[in-house]
C-alpha cells in the first residue's frame, strides 16, 4: 500500500500545492493545535509526511529547530524551493528504522490516515523509536464509528475510531495524553507521550 500511496500522491493530477498552499494562512484552525503542541517540544520536531512543506516551513519561521521527511520526491523539490533553509530528507517512515537519529517531537499531520490495521502499528513502532525518551507525537487522522477504508480523492484512507487508535498507540509503547474528536466531523487528534 506505501507504494500506492506514493506513486498515487506522485501523479502530476494530483495538484496538493493548489489544493493546500505552500503556506499555512493565519486563520487555520490547526495553528491552534500544532503550535500549542510545539511549545512543549524542548528539541528537534520532524514533520513525517510533510507534503509541500507547509507546517514544515511555519514552525521553522516561529523559530523551531525542525525538518520534513517525505517519500513523495516532487513534493521535496517543492518544499526545498519555498523552504530553502529548511532540510527536507527524501524517505518514508520505514527509512527510519534502526536510525540513530532522535527527536522531541514528532508531527504526524494526516501522513498515517492512509495506513490500515496491517500496517499502522509497524510505522507508530518505527517512530516510538525515533522518539527521544519523554518526546512526544502530534498526530491527525480522520476518526469514526468503525475502523473502516473510505474513498480519500488521493487514496483509499481509513477512519479509525479514537479507542482503537489509542489502543495501537499504546501497543506501540506511546502514552496518550490528550485527545479529540468531535463525533459530527471525521477530523481527530491525539498526543502521545513515551
Amino acid at each position: 500500500m506505501v507504494d500506492e500511496v506514493k506513486q498515487a500522491y506522485g501523479s502530476a493530477a494530483v495538484d496538493v500545492e493548489h489544493m493546500l498552499g505552500a503556506t499555512v494562512m493565519a486563520s487555520d484552525p490547526d495553528r491552534a493545535v500544532i503550535e500549542p503542541w510545539a511549545q512543549t517540544v524542548t528539541g528537534p520536531i520532524l514533520d513525517v509526511g510533510s507534503g509541500i512543506g507547509r507546517w514544515t516551513g511555519h514552525l521553522a519561521k516561529l523559530g523551531y529547530e525542525v525538518s520534513g521527511l517525505e517519500p513523495v520526491e516532487r513534493f521535496v523539490n517543492s518544499s526545498r524551493r519555498s523552504y530553502p533553509s529548511v532540510t527536507f530528507h527524501h524517505g518514508s517512515i520505514h527509512d527510519l528504522a534502526g536510525s540513530k537519529d532522535r527527536w522531541a517531537g514528532i508531527l504526524a499531520w494526516y501522513s498515517l490516515i492512509h495506513m490500515g490495521p496491517d500496517e499502522l502499528p509497524e510505522a507508530l513502532a518505527i517512530l516510538r523509536h525515533v522518539l527521544e525518551n519523554h518526546g512526544t507525537l502530534l498526530m491527525s487522522f480522520f476518526s469514526g464509528s468503525d475502523l473502516v477504508p473510505f474513498n480519500h480523492p488521493v487514496a483509499t484512507a481509513y477512519r479509525w475510531p479514537m479507542a482503537d487508535m489509542c489502543r495501537v498507540l499504546n501497543d506501540a509503547g506511546f502514552e496518550i495524553i490528550a485527545q479529540q474528536w468531535d463525533p459530527s466531523a471525521p477530523h481527530a487528534y491525539i498526543t502521545a507521550k513515551i
